[in-house]
């Protein structure tokens, strides 16, 4: 079972997901997260990383504040950023918690305008994420979780740049890091902006 502690709103809406209890990765990694610790995890497909991600953010952000996002949320594609926003929408339906998409197939004067009218949570590839925060539409100065998810697509993607340039224009913040597999160049993807995270693998 999720600890009795947890946002109520999102108990019921996980509930209702269909989500009763937490993976055992999921189980292990939320006293970390909950706690504020900077964390690495490594689990293969369907160890639950994406719903944990958003379980993280949910129970942090609680409620909508503000204009400028809480949490970055850096995905390797467009697919993997609808499927997270759509869940989003449905374990965030109980809160005013707000969420803005950005990927290359979109159109960019959209994404800017709609991140730009205030959002909690930007779900978005690093490339694009990048160019609008270039383009000072994303105020990154609130930003209090920077999640990487799929980090081994990043890589192969060569997105260490933007990602570089992102994580070390935030603000201090609580890093998550989640890769199916933990080796060196995961370790250089993430090392400019995280001092020794707590590691958990499935």
């Amino acid at each position: 079972m999720f600890n009795e502690k947890f946002n109520k709103k999102l108990l019921t809406a996980l509930l209702e997901y269909g989500i009763e209890n937490p993976t055992p990765f999921q189980q292990n990694c939320l006293p970390k997260i909950n706690s504020g610790a900077d964390l690495i995890g490594i689990a293969p497909l369907n160890a639950g990383k994406s719903t944990l991600i958003l379980i993280a953010a949910i129970h942090k952000l609680k409620e909508a504040f503000e204009d400028a996002p809480r949490a970055l949320i850096l995905v390797s594609g467009m697919d993997e950023a609808l499927a997270m926003k759509s869940q989003f929408d449905f374990l965030s339906e109980g809160s005013t918690l707000r969420a803005e998409c950005a990927f290359e197939e979109g159109k960019i004067n959209e994404q800017n305008e709609a991140i730009y009218s205030g959002t909690d949570l930007v779900i978005g590839t690093p490339k694009r994420v990048l160019e609008i925060y270039f383009n000072k539409n994303l105020n990154l100065n609130k930003i209090k979780l920077f999640v990487l998810d799929d980090a081994e697509t990043m890589i192969k993607k060569a997105w260490q740049g933007q990602i570089d340039r992102l994580g070390l224009s935030l603000p201090k913040c609580q890093h998550l890091v989640f890769a199916e597999n933990y080796d060196q160049k995961v370790e250089k993807l993430i090392h400019k902006f995280i001092v020794a995270p707590q590691l958990i693998e499935a």
